[in-house]
């Protein structure tokens, strides 16, 4: 099976790379013909867009669909961010052109990608998708099959994403309109610190992986990224410990965390933090709350005004609920100073190498740290 080369972007001033295993651990396993869709549609478009060279800039690149697939939104989501930053549009009433494939339920199978002035229109080729795939989907949708009909649509979906990933991108895809584009970012990027933790969380959704911090980098970028290693140094004790592994000897949990069952508060605001548990438990679905108001009233660290504390609770149903703080040797008191004085006069900052260093350093230091946190309550579940 072939999955693609990795799909480099760039996310504020550094270049990273997206490949399918990124697309279907952020994904979960359940549309696995529509990230295998998601990830040829972005190999094609980049070579359309750049062919010269060049890359998609995140917060650049917008995407326009009348395809409802949820899997092919994530695997752009993944990658470049559409959704979360207001560049992803779905609207079933897009005009296509004529004879571009409908996709099942409504919809139809077509794509529209810009960055600056380039632009590639991608419509799927007729006879790819069996007439199966149509019939168990509508069943599935109009609920005319009891819901343990889609562990079958589950088979047929994954023979689609193998079938796909063995194509090239212009197999499956022709290119309606296209223009390169001429506008580039002035400053080259550069190539992300190494982030330094073996751990590999096993989660489990529609099918069993295992993530790591880099993973949860890609998705998030390098802008926050103390919050994002914090909250994954918090996931990786509260794991261990969920499986009895105090000491935290073990290289992974004996069990998958079942990921969609995960419930989080968080106490602290921070994107770095807030996409990390994107990543790992679908955080928007609704199980990850935050709420500063709450983290305040704690006697946890303080973030900084308006930010919250290091305070978090995390649980799985029918298991006691754990409370964590960060332990205050722990807490990065040098860097939210500088934090702060950024946010109060960011026109007259001057200290922001020192700042990244020392965001660096903590990131470096809660992941080398095995117990970064102090658990301070635990709650049985009623």
């Amino acid at each position: 099976m072939t999955q693609g080369t990795g799909i480099e972007f760039q996310a504020g001033d550094v270049l990273l790379r997206a490949d399918y295993g990124d697309i279907s651990a952020y994904h979960g396993g359940r549309y696995p013909a529509g990230t295998a869709l998601g990830q040829k549609a972005l190999e094609l478009a980049r070579s359309l867009l750049f062919p010269g060279g060049g890359r998609f800039v995140r917060g650049k690149c917008s995407v326009e669909t009348p395809f409802a697939g949820k899997g092919f939104e994530d695997a752009l989501e993944m990658v470049l961010r559409c959704t979360s930053l207001g560049r992803y549009t779905f609207d079933l009433d897009m005009p296509v052109p004529p004879g571009t494939v409908p996709a099942p339920v409504r919809g139809k199978f077509f794509y529209r990608f810009f960055q600056e002035d380039g632009r590639a229109d991608l419509a799927l080729k007729p006879g790819l998708v069996p007439e199966e795939f149509y019939k168990v989907s509508e069943d599935l949708y109009f609920k005319r099959v009891p819901p343990e009909a889609e562990e079958g649509a589950m088979e047929l979906r994954r023979k689609i994403e193998a079938a796909l990933l063995a194509l090239d991108p212009t197999d499956i895809f022709d290119v309606r309109e296209h223009k390169p584009c001429t506008v580039f970012p002035q400053d080259a990027p550069s190539e992300p610190p190494a982030l330094k933790d073996d751990f590999r969380l096993r989660l489990k959704d529609y099918e069993e992986y295992q993530v790591g911090i880099e993973q949860l980098r890609r998705y998030h970028g390098n802008a926050s990224l103390c919050g994002l290693c914090l909250a994954w140094s918090l996931v990786r004790q509260w794991a261990r410990m969920e499986e009895g592994d105090e000491e935290g000897r073990e290289a992974l949990p004996r069990e998958a965390l079942p990921r969609r069952s995960v419930e989080v508060k968080s106490g602290a605001l921070g994107d770095g933090i807030s996409d990390a548990f994107e990543f790992l438990f679908r955080g928007t679905d609704g199980r990850v709350t935050v709420d500063t108001a709450w983290g305040d009233a704690t006697p946890a660290p303080k973030v900084m005004p308006g930010s919250g504390a290091f305070a978090f609770r995390l649980a799985l149903p029918g298991r006691p609920s754990r409370t964590f703080f960060l332990k205050e040797a722990v807490v990065p008191k040098d860097y939210l100073r500088l934090c702060r004085v950024k946010n109060e006069n960011p026109g007259e900052f001057r200290e922001e190498k020192e700042r990244k260093s020392l965001q660096l350093e903590f990131a470096s230091r809660v992941l080398a740290d095995p117990e970064p946190f102090e658990v301070v309550e635990i709650v049985e579940k009623a």
